[in-house]
């Protein structure tokens, strides 16, 4: 079934060009070894050492940086290699390292998408020497072979077809920085930000910012302090955005030097974060947060020589200064690492000072847990590989591999891909065995043709699985089997009955598997996680609203610690949820959750800034601004509430948010209301783009 992605050039250019630097890679060590040095045992280990890293594992990034992928896992991929030799002694030993390879693999993840990458590669180095005949004797050529494939490979990555370098993230980043300062500088100036078009570039940008846009080797979702910092520097990025975009719509005609003099300020900042990013210049503290307090302060001198006849204005500033604030110490973070030292609020950067491996300690014991989907994953494919390796030696079939092989490629993370990947794989593997069956019956034992065939085959493969999907893929593979042992050994068209029924016997265990361990994958705990942090967003609305409405005390932040723990577990399951093959959207599912992760920071960073500069200096504020106040935090967290209930299930799905009634000005002389309704609004208006997502088709998918 062809893929459900359109067959753009890009993608088959992408595709062929993979296809021929994979196919160059095994040629060169397949031939080399079989019939220059005419060590069979040595050729089979240089190709499949090119499929597990070429083609199997997701190493993603530019070709430098697959290279280094690929040289980085030769190590590990000798060492199973040596390890299985010797555990193929008995079935027992062979099955128990094949439980402890297989979820100690798989529960890398843990480290994220980039380290992650070659783990299906390294269990196949295992794999293939676990099998019998057991043959201690032949480590030196099985070594030989994998470590002459990955070379070959890691060479043609680099040197072979080279693309054109993709934007990673932190280019991607310093992009909306640089966008951000061009329109804080705008306003600043009296400008506008741009027309229609410029809205939509901006638009572009910001959305870009979504990790579910970006490969999976380049999303940020490792457990690394830059990883981390990143990914926030993401959020306040992309609200910024949206926020200086908005100040056209409120701007007054008459000018504003106070508000002026703060976006000047919030355009240096954005700049200096952008040229950091984009390594022109060392991170540097930007001058945003002392114009807030300056900004501040002469806000509330104002406030009793010439009221503001209209504050929303400068609170919209505000916020965006605030939003600079972030993007600023994230981009910092990000780059300087622990030098910066302790950065406020903790409860957004609480790891920018911890030691490295705390911050590699925490991710891993956080997900010790039958709840972690992390967790999950890793003993669903222990329990699949295990089981079918047990039931390849109990029966002692001549190819067992096949049986790991379909274990290892077909299990999903849900029951439903998994049942949808089966039924495709053996429709295709039969269409493959047949044609293969075909192919060998029509040039018998010729092994010169099979040699000629080995290439255009392996092109035809490699590139048309990717693109049309699992059954070309099996069915390709199958062909490109057979054209491969039988120039090992005189090959009949049994040699395809028995990978059928091999892959017929792994499919069955893949899905007994996904039945018993987890059958819904991420997608349950990621509504469970993005449930509970709105919730808590919820109750930071009430209390952030309280303490303002609470007149002179202490200015001390609202604890959002409760809100901060939900949104650590909230980035962990939305970073597993998009490792999971196949677009978001093929369960049933297109909500940009990136969003929700921008409520959680928005509500966190209001919580701290908030009542730690805005408590009102007056004694009590008038009825009706209190009232008002009130109204819109209990509209807004009853809009967070059935949100989350949506999320888990436990009320009804996405529908209208609740209507609010046009907001009018604050009293001229409370500009620390005005803050507080800009903050409410920027919650509202990202429930907002969470419900519309939700309900427009295909709003996460990756690009």
């Amino acid at each position: 079934m062809p893929d459900d992605r359109p067959l753009d050039a890009p993608r088959r250019r992408d595709a062929l060009r993979s296809a021929v630097r994979v196919t160059v890679a095994v040629c060169a060590g397949f031939y080399t070894c079989r019939y220059g040095l005419q060590r069979p045992v040595m050729s089979v280990y240089a190709l499949f050492g090119v499929i597990a890293f070429g083609v199997l594992s997701r190493m993603t990034g530019s070709g430098r940086a697959r290279s280094a992928g690929v040289v980085r896992a030769l190590p590990a991929a000798l060492t199973l290699t040596a390890v299985g030799t010797l555990l193929a002694v008995h079935t027992s030993t062979a099955v128990l390292g094949m439980a402890v390879v297989g979820f100690t693999l798989t529960f890398s993840a843990v480290a994220g998408p980039r380290v992650a990458g070659p783990s299906s590669g390294l269990q196949l180095c295992y794999i293939l020497a676990c099998f019998p005949p057991y043959a201690p004797q032949q480590t030196g050529n099985r070594l030989a072979g994998l470590a002459l494939g990955m070379a070959l490979l890691a060479a043609a990555e680099r040197w072979l077809l080279p693309e054109k370098p993709t934007r990673g993230y932190r280019a991607r980043l310093a992009l909306a920085s640089a966008t951000a300062a061009r329109l804080a500088a705008g306003l600043a100036a009296g400008g506008r930000t741009g027309d229609g078009a410029d809205d939509r570039t901006v638009d572009a940008i910001a959305d870009d910012l979504s990790p579910a846009r970006l490969p999976q080797g380049e999303r940020p979702a490792a457990p690394s302090r830059t990883s981390r910092a990143c990914a926030q520097a993401g959020a306040s990025a992309r609200t910024l955005l949206h926020q200086l975009r908005g100040l056209t719509r409120i701007r007054p005609d008459c000018p504003d030097a106070l508000a002026a003099a703060l976006l000047e300020a919030v355009a240096d900042t954005c700049r200096n974060s952008a040229e950091a990013l984009g390594d022109r210049a060392p991170p540097r503290p930007g001058a945003v947060h002392e114009a807030i307090v300056r900004f501040q302060a002469a806000r509330r001198r104002a406030v009793h020589e010439r009221p503001e006849p209209d504050p929303r204005f400068r609170a919209a500033v505000l916020a965006a200064a605030e939003s600079a604030r972030n993007l600023e110490l994230a981009a910092r973070v990000a780059l300087g690492g622990r030098r910066i030292g302790r950065v406020e609020p903790r409860s957004l950067f609480w790891y920018a000072d911890a030691p490295t491996w705390w911050l590699w300690a925490r991710r891993v014991r956080a997900h010790l847990t039958p709840r972690s989907v992390l967790f999950q994953n890793a003993v669903r494919v222990a329990l699949g590989l295990g089981a079918a390796r047990l039931v390849a030696g109990l029966l002692d079939l001549s190819h067992g591999f096949w049986v790991l092989l379909a274990v290892l490629t077909l299990v999903r993370t849900t029951v439903v891909q998994t049942r949808q990947a089966v039924a495709r794989a053996l429709v295709g593997t039969l269409a493959g065995a047949l044609c293969a069956a075909a192919l060998l019956t029509v040039f018998g034992p010729d092994s010169v043709v099979y040699a000629v065939l080995l290439a255009p085959v392996m092109v035809a493969a490699f590139t048309l699985g990717p693109l049309w999907g699992i059954a070309w893929a099996q069915a390709m593979f199958t062909v490109l089997v057979s054209v491969v042992f039988a120039q090992l050994a005189p090959a009949t068209w049994q040699l395809d009955e028995v990978r059928l029924l091999d892959v017929l016997i792994g499919s069955t265990m893949g899905l007994l598997c996904g039945l018993v361990a987890w059958p819904r994958g991420a997608r349950r705990e990621l509504l469970n996680a993005m449930a509970r942090l709105l919730r808590e967003c919820a109750g930071l609305v009430s209390s952030v609203t309280a303490a303002i409405l609470t007149g002179p005390g202490r200015r001390t932040p609202v604890d959002g610690e409760p809100a901060s723990h939900a949104l650590v577990l909230a980035q962990t399951a939305y970073a597993q949820y998009l490792s999971e093959p196949g677009p978001p959207e093929q369960d049933g599912d297109a909500t940009d959750w990136h969003v929700a992760l921008m409520v959680g920071q928005h509500a966190l960073a209001g919580s701290y800034w908030i009542p730690l500069y805005d408590r009102p200096d007056r004694a009590v504020l008038t009825e009706r601004e209190g009232h008002e106040a009130r109204r819109q935090a209990g509209a807004l967290s009853r809009a967070l509430t059935a949100t989350a209930a949506a999320a888990d299930g436990s009320g009804p799905s996405y529908g209208p948010a609740e209507p609010l009634a046009p907001v009018g000005p604050p009293a001229a002389d409370a500009p620390e209301l005005a803050d507080l309704q800009q903050w409410l609004a920027v919650l509202r208006n990202d429930v907002h783009l969470l419900r519309d997502s939700a309900r427009r088709p295909h709003a996460a998918g990756p690009s």
